[in-house]
């Protein structure tokens, strides 16, 4: 199969490469062209913070908090769903923890909790590459992508612009998935 573009409710939109980077939302676009991924929903929290300045330069991601900042100021935790399915606390004990990791959170206060789906593949490791005898789609779908995006980013496009494969991706192949070799 060739794919040469996508079909939206503006209309067809013509492309080189459909690159496939949207999280859980990946598997029914996977499943209409018939190259499906094992990849699984996992629930995670995501809390807004509101803070009354600059207080992350980048994204911290330590064993207590993960942070970073919103456009618009706010601070954005990600924390595990637990298996015990109780998330009261989860809110309380991560603003605990960000006030003492970070100054200038001490008048921070929680403004929304929510839960969201995070995409994992089976082997729990990242797929990037172009999808099987589909020619035209190339994927990236992992569980750390924000964490990734920009290195990832980097790297996807330096490989769609110039046509090499980076040796640095190759255990990531999709392909991995149908010869039974998994990541490494």
């Amino acid at each position: 199969m060739i794919v040469t573009g996508i079909e939206t409710p503006e209309g067809v939109l013509q492309a080189d490469c459909l690159i496939l980077a949207c999280g859980t939302g990946i598997s029914p676009l996977l499943d209409a062209i018939g190259t499906p991924l094992p990849i699984m929903a996992s629930p995670a929290i995501l809390l807004r913070f509101g803070a009354t300045g600059h207080v992350v330069n980048t994204l911290i991601s330590g064993h207590d908090i993960e942070v970073r900042h919103a456009r618009n100021g706010d601070i954005l935790a990600v924390e595990d769903y637990p298996a015990t399915g109780g998330i009261d606390d989860i809110a309380s004990d991560t603003l605990a923890a960000m006030k003492i990791a970070l100054t200038g959170t001490e008048s921070a206060q929680l403004l929304s909790q929510s839960v969201g789906q995070r995409p994992v593949p089976a082997d729990g490791c990242p797929i990037i590459g172009f999808i099987g005898d589909t020619t035209g789609v190339y994927v990236a779908v992992m569980h750390p992508a924000v964490t990734c995006a920009a290195t990832l980013g980097r790297m996807i496009s330096e490989e769609l612009v110039t046509g090499k494969a980076l040796d640095m991706l190759e255990n990531y192949r999709p392909a991995r998935f149908s010869s039974g070799q998994g990541c490494t």
